[in-house]
Protein backbone atom coordinates (compact mmCIF):
# COMPACT_ATOMS: atom_id res chain seq x y z
CA UNK A 1 0.00 0.00 0.00
CA UNK A 2 3.00 2.31 0.44
CA UNK A 3 3.54 2.37 -3.32
CA UNK A 4 -0.04 3.59 -3.79
CA UNK A 5 0.83 6.62 -1.65
CA UNK A 6 3.95 7.32 -3.74
CA UNK A 7 2.08 7.03 -7.04
CA UNK A 8 -0.70 9.34 -5.87
CA UNK A 9 1.91 11.90 -4.78
CA UNK A 10 3.77 11.99 -8.12
CA UNK A 11 0.60 11.81 -10.23
CA UNK A 12 -1.79 8.91 -10.60
CA UNK A 13 -2.73 9.86 -14.14
CA UNK A 14 -0.67 12.38 -16.12
CA UNK A 15 1.98 12.60 -18.88
CA UNK A 16 3.94 9.60 -17.66
CA UNK A 17 0.86 7.38 -17.72
CA UNK A 18 0.00 8.65 -21.22
CA UNK A 19 3.45 7.48 -22.32
CA UNK A 20 2.68 4.08 -20.83
CA UNK A 21 -0.62 3.95 -22.72
CA UNK A 22 1.20 4.54 -26.02
CA UNK A 23 4.03 2.04 -25.57
CA UNK A 24 2.44 -0.64 -23.37
CA UNK A 25 -1.20 -0.56 -24.45
CA UNK A 26 -0.58 0.61 -28.02
CA UNK A 27 0.78 -2.81 -29.11
CA UNK A 28 -2.50 -4.37 -27.94
CA UNK A 29 -3.89 -3.26 -31.29
CA UNK A 30 -1.38 -5.64 -32.91
CA UNK A 31 -2.21 -8.42 -30.44
CA UNK A 32 -5.88 -8.09 -31.42
CA UNK A 33 -4.88 -8.10 -35.10
CA UNK A 34 -2.84 -11.27 -34.61
CA UNK A 35 -5.39 -13.00 -32.39
CA UNK A 36 -8.25 -12.59 -34.87
CA UNK A 37 -6.17 -13.14 -38.00
CA UNK A 38 -7.87 -16.48 -38.58
CA UNK A 39 -11.33 -14.85 -38.69
CA UNK A 40 -10.22 -13.72 -42.16
CA UNK A 41 -7.34 -16.07 -43.07
CA UNK A 42 -9.40 -19.14 -42.18
CA UNK A 43 -12.54 -18.25 -44.13
CA UNK A 44 -13.54 -20.23 -47.19
CA UNK A 45 -13.91 -18.25 -50.47
CA UNK A 46 -16.56 -19.35 -52.93
CA UNK A 47 -15.23 -22.27 -54.97
CA UNK A 48 -16.28 -24.66 -57.71
CA UNK A 49 -15.38 -28.22 -58.54
CA UNK A 50 -14.23 -27.97 -62.17
CA UNK A 51 -13.74 -31.34 -63.92
CA UNK A 52 -10.10 -31.92 -64.83
CA UNK A 53 -11.14 -32.60 -68.43
CA UNK A 54 -12.35 -29.00 -68.88
CA UNK A 55 -9.94 -26.69 -70.66
CA UNK A 56 -8.97 -23.35 -69.04
CA UNK A 57 -11.07 -21.52 -71.63
CA UNK A 58 -14.22 -23.34 -70.49
CA UNK A 59 -13.59 -22.94 -66.75
CA UNK A 60 -15.95 -19.98 -66.41
CA UNK A 61 -18.80 -21.95 -67.96
CA UNK A 62 -18.18 -24.79 -65.48
CA UNK A 63 -18.62 -22.41 -62.52
CA UNK A 64 -22.32 -23.02 -61.96
CA UNK A 65 -24.72 -24.08 -59.21
CA UNK A 66 -24.09 -27.75 -59.99
CA UNK A 67 -20.34 -27.53 -59.39
CA UNK A 68 -20.51 -24.91 -56.59
CA UNK A 69 -18.74 -26.32 -53.50
CA UNK A 70 -19.15 -29.85 -54.87
CA UNK A 71 -16.94 -32.31 -53.01
CA UNK A 72 -16.07 -35.51 -54.91
CA UNK A 73 -18.07 -38.42 -53.50
CA UNK A 74 -15.86 -41.21 -54.83
CA UNK A 75 -12.43 -41.87 -56.29
CA UNK A 76 -14.02 -42.01 -59.73
CA UNK A 77 -14.85 -38.30 -59.63
CA UNK A 78 -11.89 -35.99 -60.03
CA UNK A 79 -11.97 -32.26 -60.31
CA UNK A 80 -9.82 -29.23 -59.80
CA UNK A 81 -10.93 -26.59 -57.33
CA UNK A 82 -11.40 -23.11 -58.72
CA UNK A 83 -11.62 -20.36 -56.10
CA UNK A 84 -13.22 -16.93 -56.21
CA UNK A 85 -10.65 -14.17 -56.61
CA UNK A 86 -12.29 -11.77 -54.13
CA UNK A 87 -10.06 -12.98 -51.29
CA UNK A 88 -6.94 -15.11 -50.87
CA UNK A 89 -6.99 -17.14 -47.65
CA UNK A 90 -5.14 -20.21 -46.39
CA UNK A 91 -8.12 -22.25 -47.58
CA UNK A 92 -7.55 -21.33 -51.23
CA UNK A 93 -3.76 -21.42 -50.71
CA UNK A 94 -3.68 -25.08 -49.60
CA UNK A 95 -7.10 -26.45 -50.69
CA UNK A 96 -8.49 -26.78 -47.16
CA UNK A 97 -11.99 -27.85 -48.25
CA UNK A 98 -13.99 -31.08 -48.31
CA UNK A 99 -12.10 -33.74 -46.33
CA UNK A 100 -9.51 -31.15 -45.27
CA UNK A 101 -12.03 -28.51 -44.14
CA UNK A 102 -11.53 -29.42 -40.46
CA UNK A 103 -7.97 -28.07 -40.70
CA UNK A 104 -9.34 -24.51 -40.66
CA UNK A 105 -10.60 -25.03 -37.10
CA UNK A 106 -7.57 -27.10 -36.15
CA UNK A 107 -5.12 -24.33 -37.09
CA UNK A 108 -7.16 -21.79 -35.12
CA UNK A 109 -7.18 -24.11 -32.10
CA UNK A 110 -3.41 -24.64 -32.47
CA UNK A 111 -2.99 -20.86 -32.31
CA UNK A 112 -5.15 -20.66 -29.19
CA UNK A 113 -3.16 -23.51 -27.64
CA UNK A 114 -0.13 -21.29 -28.16
CA UNK A 115 -1.90 -18.45 -26.35
CA UNK A 116 -2.62 -20.91 -23.52
CA UNK A 117 1.08 -21.80 -23.31
CA UNK A 118 2.12 -18.16 -23.48
CA UNK A 119 -0.21 -17.22 -20.62
CA UNK A 120 1.53 -19.80 -18.42
CA UNK A 121 5.01 -18.68 -19.42
CA UNK A 122 4.29 -14.96 -19.33
CA UNK A 123 2.82 -14.90 -15.83
CA UNK A 124 5.77 -16.73 -14.28
CA UNK A 125 8.35 -14.84 -16.35
CA UNK A 126 6.97 -11.39 -15.46
CA UNK A 127 7.20 -12.19 -11.76
CA UNK A 128 10.66 -13.73 -12.12
CA UNK A 129 12.71 -11.61 -14.57
CA UNK A 130 10.43 -8.56 -14.56
CA UNK A 131 7.61 -6.99 -16.52
CA UNK A 132 9.79 -4.99 -18.92
CA UNK A 133 12.12 -7.76 -20.14
CA UNK A 134 9.26 -10.23 -20.58
CA UNK A 135 7.17 -7.68 -22.45
CA UNK A 136 9.77 -6.52 -24.96
CA UNK A 137 11.25 -9.94 -25.67
CA UNK A 138 7.78 -11.20 -26.58
CA UNK A 139 6.97 -8.07 -28.61
CA UNK A 140 10.09 -8.45 -30.77
CA UNK A 141 9.46 -12.16 -31.31
CA UNK A 142 5.80 -11.54 -32.17
CA UNK A 143 6.77 -9.12 -34.94
CA UNK A 144 9.43 -11.46 -36.34
CA UNK A 145 7.21 -14.54 -36.30
CA UNK A 146 4.43 -12.74 -38.20
CA UNK A 147 6.92 -11.83 -40.91
CA UNK A 148 8.12 -15.43 -41.22
CA UNK A 149 4.51 -16.75 -41.24
CA UNK A 150 3.78 -14.64 -44.32
CA UNK A 151 6.13 -16.91 -46.30
CA UNK A 152 4.78 -20.28 -45.09
CA UNK A 153 5.12 -22.98 -47.77
CA UNK A 154 2.47 -25.37 -46.42
CA UNK A 155 -0.27 -25.47 -43.81
CA UNK A 156 1.89 -27.44 -41.37
CA UNK A 157 4.51 -24.68 -41.31
CA UNK A 158 1.78 -22.06 -41.00
CA UNK A 159 0.16 -23.91 -38.08
CA UNK A 160 3.50 -24.18 -36.24
CA UNK A 161 4.12 -20.44 -36.66
CA UNK A 162 0.58 -19.58 -35.59
CA UNK A 163 1.26 -21.58 -32.41
CA UNK A 164 4.42 -19.56 -31.70
CA UNK A 165 2.62 -16.30 -32.48
CA UNK A 166 -0.06 -17.43 -30.03
CA UNK A 167 2.62 -17.98 -27.36
CA UNK A 168 3.79 -14.39 -27.78
CA UNK A 169 0.24 -13.00 -27.74
CA UNK A 170 -0.58 -14.99 -24.59
CA UNK A 171 2.53 -13.73 -22.79
CA UNK A 172 1.95 -10.12 -23.83
CA UNK A 173 -1.69 -10.16 -22.75
CA UNK A 174 -0.70 -11.47 -19.33
CA UNK A 175 2.03 -8.86 -18.82
CA UNK A 176 0.64 -5.68 -20.40
CA UNK A 177 -2.45 -5.14 -18.25
CA UNK A 178 -0.89 -5.47 -14.76
CA UNK A 179 2.26 -3.70 -16.01
CA UNK A 180 0.29 -0.56 -16.88
CA UNK A 181 -2.02 -0.76 -13.87
CA UNK A 182 0.92 -0.80 -11.45
CA UNK A 183 1.73 2.80 -12.45
CA UNK A 184 -1.69 4.42 -12.01
CA UNK A 185 -3.61 5.71 -9.00
CA UNK A 186 -6.51 3.66 -7.68
CA UNK A 187 -9.12 6.10 -9.02
CA UNK A 188 -7.76 5.60 -12.53
CA UNK A 189 -7.38 1.82 -12.52
CA UNK A 190 -10.65 1.28 -14.45
CA UNK A 191 -9.06 3.26 -17.29
CA UNK A 192 -6.85 0.24 -18.01
CA UNK A 193 -9.88 -1.76 -19.10
CA UNK A 194 -12.09 1.02 -20.49
CA UNK A 195 -9.82 2.21 -23.32
CA UNK A 196 -11.04 0.65 -26.62
CA UNK A 197 -7.52 -0.27 -27.76
CA UNK A 198 -8.25 -3.92 -28.52
CA UNK A 199 -11.35 -2.90 -30.47
CA UNK A 200 -9.30 -0.38 -32.44
CA UNK A 201 -6.90 -3.16 -33.45
CA UNK A 202 -9.70 -5.42 -34.69
CA UNK A 203 -11.32 -2.58 -36.64
CA UNK A 204 -7.97 -1.73 -38.25
CA UNK A 205 -7.55 -5.41 -39.13
CA UNK A 206 -11.02 -5.51 -40.75
CA UNK A 207 -10.21 -2.42 -42.83
CA UNK A 208 -6.79 -3.75 -43.83
CA UNK A 209 -8.28 -7.12 -44.85
CA UNK A 210 -10.89 -5.34 -46.95
CA UNK A 211 -8.26 -3.23 -48.71
CA UNK A 212 -5.77 -6.09 -49.10
CA UNK A 213 -7.67 -9.41 -48.85
CA UNK A 214 -4.58 -11.64 -48.80
CA UNK A 215 -3.55 -13.70 -45.75
CA UNK A 216 0.18 -13.36 -46.50
CA UNK A 217 0.04 -9.59 -46.96
CA UNK A 218 -1.81 -9.20 -43.67
CA UNK A 219 1.02 -10.93 -41.81
CA UNK A 220 3.56 -8.59 -43.43
CA UNK A 221 1.51 -5.50 -42.55
CA UNK A 222 1.11 -6.44 -38.89
CA UNK A 223 4.83 -7.30 -38.64
CA UNK A 224 5.79 -3.87 -40.00
CA UNK A 225 3.49 -2.09 -37.54
CA UNK A 226 5.54 -3.47 -34.62
CA UNK A 227 8.55 -1.27 -35.45
CA UNK A 228 7.41 2.06 -33.87
CA UNK A 229 6.60 0.36 -30.56
CA UNK A 230 10.13 -1.02 -30.12
CA UNK A 231 11.20 2.55 -29.26
CA UNK A 232 9.36 2.17 -25.95
CA UNK A 233 12.31 0.21 -24.58
CA UNK A 234 14.18 3.51 -24.16
CA UNK A 235 11.35 5.31 -22.31
CA UNK A 236 9.33 2.75 -20.37
CA UNK A 237 10.79 1.74 -16.98
CA UNK A 238 10.44 -1.47 -15.03
CA UNK A 239 7.46 -1.64 -12.64
CA UNK A 240 8.36 0.25 -9.47
CA UNK A 241 6.13 -2.12 -7.48
CA UNK A 242 8.02 -5.14 -8.82
CA UNK A 243 11.38 -3.48 -8.13
CA UNK A 244 10.29 -2.65 -4.58
CA UNK A 245 9.17 -6.17 -3.66
CA UNK A 246 12.40 -7.52 -5.19
CA UNK A 247 14.39 -5.31 -2.82
CA UNK A 248 15.76 -3.07 -5.59
CA UNK A 249 14.67 0.09 -3.79
CA UNK A 250 17.24 2.41 -5.41
CA UNK A 251 16.10 1.36 -8.89
CA UNK A 252 12.49 1.82 -7.77
CA UNK A 253 13.30 5.33 -6.55
CA UNK A 254 14.78 6.16 -9.98
CA UNK A 255 11.46 5.17 -11.52
CA UNK A 256 9.67 7.50 -9.07
CA UNK A 257 12.10 10.26 -10.10
CA UNK A 258 11.22 9.65 -13.76
CA UNK A 259 7.50 9.77 -12.98
CA UNK A 260 7.85 13.02 -11.02
CA UNK A 261 9.84 14.64 -13.86
CA UNK A 262 7.34 13.66 -16.54
CA UNK A 263 4.33 14.64 -14.40
CA UNK A 264 6.01 17.80 -13.01
CA UNK A 265 5.22 16.78 -9.43
CA UNK A 266 7.47 16.61 -6.35
CA UNK A 267 8.14 13.13 -5.04
CA UNK A 268 7.55 12.52 -1.29
CA UNK A 269 10.61 13.21 0.88
CA UNK A 270 10.26 9.76 2.46
CA UNK A 271 10.00 7.88 -0.87
CA UNK A 272 13.04 5.69 -0.25
CA UNK A 273 11.87 4.91 3.29
CA UNK A 274 8.44 3.81 2.02
CA UNK A 275 10.03 1.63 -0.66
CA UNK A 276 12.32 0.04 1.91
CA UNK A 277 9.32 -0.77 4.08
CA UNK A 278 7.74 -2.62 1.14
CA UNK A 279 11.03 -4.44 0.52
CA UNK A 280 11.45 -5.29 4.20
CA UNK A 281 7.95 -6.71 4.49
CA UNK A 282 8.59 -8.86 1.45
CA UNK A 283 12.03 -9.87 2.74
CA UNK A 284 10.47 -11.26 5.92
CA UNK A 285 8.14 -13.42 3.88
CA UNK A 286 10.99 -14.69 1.69
CA UNK A 287 13.13 -15.42 4.77
CA UNK A 288 10.39 -17.72 5.99
CA UNK A 289 10.73 -19.71 2.77
CA UNK A 290 8.08 -18.02 0.65
CA UNK A 291 8.72 -18.40 -3.08
CA UNK A 292 5.87 -17.46 -5.34
CA UNK A 293 4.53 -19.87 -7.92
CA UNK A 294 1.11 -20.56 -9.39
CA UNK A 295 0.32 -22.56 -6.23
CA UNK A 296 0.16 -19.29 -4.29
CA UNK A 297 -2.82 -18.27 -6.41
CA UNK A 298 -4.73 -21.13 -4.75
CA UNK A 299 -3.79 -20.58 -1.12
CA UNK A 300 -5.09 -19.87 1.42
CA UNK A 301 -8.66 -21.07 0.87
CA UNK A 302 -9.98 -17.48 0.93
CA UNK A 303 -7.89 -16.87 -2.22
CA UNK A 304 -8.41 -20.33 -3.74
CA UNK A 305 -12.16 -20.06 -4.24
CA UNK A 306 -11.81 -16.60 -5.75
CA UNK A 307 -9.17 -17.85 -8.19
CA UNK A 308 -11.29 -20.82 -9.26
CA UNK A 309 -14.32 -18.62 -9.95
CA UNK A 310 -12.23 -16.02 -11.80
CA UNK A 311 -10.61 -18.70 -13.96
CA UNK A 312 -13.93 -20.35 -14.81
CA UNK A 313 -15.44 -16.98 -15.80
CA UNK A 314 -12.40 -16.15 -17.97
CA UNK A 315 -12.64 -19.52 -19.70
CA UNK A 316 -16.32 -18.93 -20.50
CA UNK A 317 -15.74 -15.34 -21.68
CA UNK A 318 -13.02 -16.50 -24.07
CA UNK A 319 -15.20 -19.32 -25.38
CA UNK A 320 -18.01 -16.88 -26.20
CA UNK A 321 -15.94 -13.87 -27.34
CA UNK A 322 -13.79 -15.80 -29.80
CA UNK A 323 -16.60 -18.16 -30.75
CA UNK A 324 -18.63 -15.20 -32.03
CA UNK A 325 -15.53 -13.55 -33.56
CA UNK A 326 -14.37 -16.63 -35.47
CA UNK A 327 -17.97 -17.30 -36.49
CA UNK A 328 -18.33 -13.93 -38.24
CA UNK A 329 -18.36 -15.74 -41.58
CA UNK A 330 -21.54 -17.59 -40.57
CA UNK A 331 -23.50 -14.35 -40.18
CA UNK A 332 -25.40 -12.72 -43.03
CA UNK A 333 -23.79 -9.95 -45.08
CA UNK A 334 -20.25 -8.82 -45.84
CA UNK A 335 -17.45 -10.60 -43.95
CA UNK A 336 -15.30 -7.49 -43.44
CA UNK A 337 -18.25 -5.41 -42.30
CA UNK A 338 -19.28 -8.12 -39.83
CA UNK A 339 -15.78 -8.28 -38.33
CA UNK A 340 -15.77 -4.48 -38.05
CA UNK A 341 -19.27 -4.17 -36.55
CA UNK A 342 -18.77 -7.03 -34.08
CA UNK A 343 -15.79 -5.08 -32.73
CA UNK A 344 -16.83 -1.43 -32.99
CA UNK A 345 -20.03 -2.19 -31.09
CA UNK A 346 -17.87 -2.76 -28.00
CA UNK A 347 -16.58 0.83 -27.98
CA UNK A 348 -19.51 2.53 -26.17
CA UNK A 349 -19.82 -0.27 -23.63
CA UNK A 350 -16.06 -0.35 -23.03
CA UNK A 351 -16.00 3.40 -22.38
CA UNK A 352 -19.00 2.98 -20.09
CA UNK A 353 -17.09 0.52 -17.90
CA UNK A 354 -14.91 3.34 -16.53
CA UNK A 355 -17.94 5.08 -15.01
CA UNK A 356 -19.93 1.98 -14.08
CA UNK A 357 -17.08 0.26 -12.23
CA UNK A 358 -16.52 3.38 -10.12
CA UNK A 359 -20.24 4.05 -9.64
CA UNK A 360 -21.84 0.64 -8.98
CA UNK A 361 -18.75 -1.45 -8.42
CA UNK A 362 -16.91 -4.14 -10.34
CA UNK A 363 -19.25 -7.05 -9.53
CA UNK A 364 -22.51 -5.39 -10.51
CA UNK A 365 -21.02 -3.89 -13.66
CA UNK A 366 -19.86 -7.37 -14.72
CA UNK A 367 -23.28 -8.85 -13.89
CA UNK A 368 -25.05 -6.17 -15.97
CA UNK A 369 -22.94 -6.94 -19.05
CA UNK A 370 -23.29 -10.71 -18.65
CA UNK A 371 -27.07 -10.29 -18.58
CA UNK A 372 -26.85 -8.20 -21.78
CA UNK A 373 -24.87 -10.94 -23.55
CA UNK A 374 -27.29 -13.61 -22.32
CA UNK A 375 -30.29 -11.67 -23.64
CA UNK A 376 -28.69 -11.18 -27.07
CA UNK A 377 -27.76 -14.87 -27.36
CA UNK A 378 -31.16 -16.30 -26.45
CA UNK A 379 -32.77 -13.61 -28.59
CA UNK A 380 -31.03 -15.13 -31.63
CA UNK A 381 -32.40 -18.57 -30.71
CA UNK A 382 -35.94 -17.18 -30.52
CA UNK A 383 -35.60 -15.34 -33.84
CA UNK A 384 -34.16 -18.43 -35.55
CA UNK A 385 -37.24 -20.42 -34.52
CA UNK A 386 -39.98 -17.83 -35.05
CA UNK A 387 -38.91 -15.54 -37.95
CA UNK A 388 -38.84 -16.52 -41.61
CA UNK A 389 -35.33 -17.44 -42.76
CA UNK A 390 -35.12 -14.73 -45.41
CA UNK A 391 -35.99 -12.07 -42.80
CA UNK A 392 -33.57 -13.19 -40.07
CA UNK A 393 -30.33 -11.67 -41.42
CA UNK A 394 -30.30 -8.15 -40.00
CA UNK A 395 -32.08 -9.12 -36.76
CA UNK A 396 -29.62 -11.95 -36.04
CA UNK A 397 -26.64 -9.72 -36.81
CA UNK A 398 -27.87 -7.01 -34.44
CA UNK A 399 -28.48 -9.52 -31.64
CA UNK A 400 -25.06 -11.08 -32.24
CA UNK A 401 -23.57 -7.59 -31.80
CA UNK A 402 -25.48 -7.22 -28.52
CA UNK A 403 -24.10 -10.56 -27.31
CA UNK A 404 -20.57 -9.57 -28.35
CA UNK A 405 -20.95 -6.12 -26.74
CA UNK A 406 -21.96 -7.74 -23.46
CA UNK A 407 -19.15 -10.26 -23.23
CA UNK A 408 -16.55 -7.75 -24.43
CA UNK A 409 -17.51 -5.18 -21.80
CA UNK A 410 -17.79 -7.85 -19.09
CA UNK A 411 -14.25 -8.97 -19.94
CA UNK A 412 -13.00 -5.40 -19.43
CA UNK A 413 -14.57 -5.34 -15.98
CA UNK A 414 -13.23 -8.79 -15.07
CA UNK A 415 -9.71 -7.74 -16.07
CA UNK A 416 -9.90 -4.98 -13.50
CA UNK A 417 -11.51 -7.06 -10.76
CA UNK A 418 -9.10 -9.95 -11.31
CA UNK A 419 -5.99 -7.76 -11.15
CA UNK A 420 -7.18 -6.00 -8.00
CA UNK A 421 -7.83 -9.31 -6.27
CA UNK A 422 -4.13 -10.28 -6.15
CA UNK A 423 -1.16 -8.54 -4.45
CA UNK A 424 1.87 -7.36 -6.48
CA UNK A 425 3.96 -10.47 -5.72
CA UNK A 426 1.36 -12.78 -7.27
CA UNK A 427 -0.58 -10.35 -9.48
CA UNK A 428 0.98 -11.53 -12.72
CA UNK A 429 0.63 -15.15 -11.59
CA UNK A 430 -3.06 -14.68 -10.78
CA UNK A 431 -3.68 -12.76 -13.99
CA UNK A 432 -1.65 -15.35 -15.88
CA UNK A 433 -3.69 -18.21 -14.40
CA UNK A 434 -6.91 -16.47 -15.46
CA UNK A 435 -5.52 -15.92 -18.96
CA UNK A 436 -4.45 -19.57 -19.11
CA UNK A 437 -7.98 -20.67 -18.24
CA UNK A 438 -9.29 -18.29 -20.90
CA UNK A 439 -7.18 -20.02 -23.53
CA UNK A 440 -8.92 -23.32 -22.84
CA UNK A 441 -12.10 -21.56 -23.92
CA UNK A 442 -10.25 -20.09 -26.88
CA UNK A 443 -9.10 -23.53 -28.03
CA UNK A 444 -12.73 -24.73 -28.01
CA UNK A 445 -14.13 -21.52 -29.52
CA UNK A 446 -13.58 -22.38 -33.23
CA UNK A 447 -15.81 -25.42 -32.84
CA UNK A 448 -18.82 -23.57 -31.40
CA UNK A 449 -20.14 -22.57 -34.80
CA UNK A 450 -19.20 -25.96 -36.22
CA UNK A 451 -21.84 -27.41 -33.89
CA UNK A 452 -25.15 -28.30 -35.47
CA UNK A 453 -26.17 -28.28 -39.11
CA UNK A 454 -24.71 -25.82 -41.59
CA UNK A 455 -26.40 -22.44 -41.10
CA UNK A 456 -27.96 -23.47 -37.78
CA UNK A 457 -27.39 -20.77 -35.13
CA UNK A 458 -29.66 -22.16 -32.42
CA UNK A 459 -27.25 -24.71 -30.92
CA UNK A 460 -24.22 -22.37 -30.88
CA UNK A 461 -26.14 -19.53 -29.24
CA UNK A 462 -27.81 -21.80 -26.69
CA UNK A 463 -24.26 -22.68 -25.61
CA UNK A 464 -23.28 -19.00 -25.60
CA UNK A 465 -26.38 -17.85 -23.68
CA UNK A 466 -26.14 -20.58 -21.03
CA UNK A 467 -22.47 -19.85 -20.49
CA UNK A 468 -23.05 -16.12 -20.04
CA UNK A 469 -25.91 -16.73 -17.60
CA UNK A 470 -23.63 -18.88 -15.43
CA UNK A 471 -20.93 -16.17 -15.47
CA UNK A 472 -23.47 -13.55 -14.39
CA UNK A 473 -24.38 -15.53 -11.28
CA UNK A 474 -20.76 -16.28 -10.38
CA UNK A 475 -19.65 -12.66 -10.79
CA UNK A 476 -21.84 -11.71 -7.83
CA UNK A 477 -20.12 -14.29 -5.64
CA UNK A 478 -16.75 -12.51 -5.91
CA UNK A 479 -15.70 -9.85 -3.40
CA UNK A 480 -15.95 -6.19 -4.43
CA UNK A 481 -12.57 -4.44 -4.91
CA UNK A 482 -13.71 -0.90 -5.71
CA UNK A 483 -11.83 1.74 -3.69
CA UNK A 484 -9.45 -0.72 -2.04
CA UNK A 485 -5.67 -0.13 -2.24
CA UNK A 486 -3.54 -2.55 -4.25
CA UNK A 487 -1.69 -4.86 -1.87
CA UNK A 488 2.04 -5.22 -2.57
CA UNK A 489 2.74 -8.45 -0.70
CA UNK A 490 0.67 -11.38 0.48
CA UNK A 491 1.25 -10.04 3.96
CA UNK A 492 -0.52 -6.85 2.91
CA UNK A 493 -3.50 -8.58 1.37
CA UNK A 494 -6.99 -7.36 2.15
CA UNK A 495 -9.21 -10.12 3.46
CA UNK A 496 -12.87 -10.73 2.71
CA UNK A 497 -13.89 -8.42 5.55
CA UNK A 498 -11.82 -5.57 4.16
CA UNK A 499 -9.10 -5.83 6.85
CA UNK A 500 -5.38 -5.97 6.11
CA UNK A 501 -3.93 -9.39 6.92
CA UNK A 502 -0.48 -9.48 8.46
CA UNK A 503 2.37 -11.52 7.05
CA UNK A 504 2.41 -13.70 10.15
CA UNK A 505 -1.28 -14.52 9.80
CA UNK A 506 -0.77 -15.51 6.15
CA UNK A 507 2.10 -17.79 7.07
CA UNK A 508 -0.01 -19.44 9.78
CA UNK A 509 -2.75 -19.99 7.21
CA UNK A 510 -0.27 -21.63 4.82
CA UNK A 511 0.98 -23.94 7.55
Amino acid sequence: MYTDDIIEAVGGMSWFQILMVVFIFGPKTLMAWGMLMMSFAGTTPDWWCVPTSVSPVDETQSMNNVTFKLCPTSDNITCGKLYSQDKHTIVSEWDLVCDQAILQSVITSVQMAGVFTGALIGGQSADTIGRKWTYYICLVLQGGLNLVAAFSVNWQMFAALRFLIGVMIGSLLVVSYPYFMEFVGKKWRPLASSMPIWVTGVCAFALSSYLRPDWSHQHIVVAALHLPFFAGWFFVPESLRWLAVKGRTEDAEKVVDQMSRYNKREKPANTLLLLKQVAEEEKKLRASGSKYTYLDVFRPWSMCWKSLIIQFIWMCMSLVYYGISFGAGRLAGNLYLNIFLLSVVEVPATLMTFFLTNKIGRRWAAFLFFVTSTAGSFGICIVAKTVAEDEQGIIVNVLAMVAKLGVGAAWCVMQLLSSETYPTVTRNLGYGAANTAARIGGILAPYIFATGADGDLVVPFVIVGSTMAACGVLSLVLKETRGQPLADSIGGQVNSCGDVVSAADVEKTKL
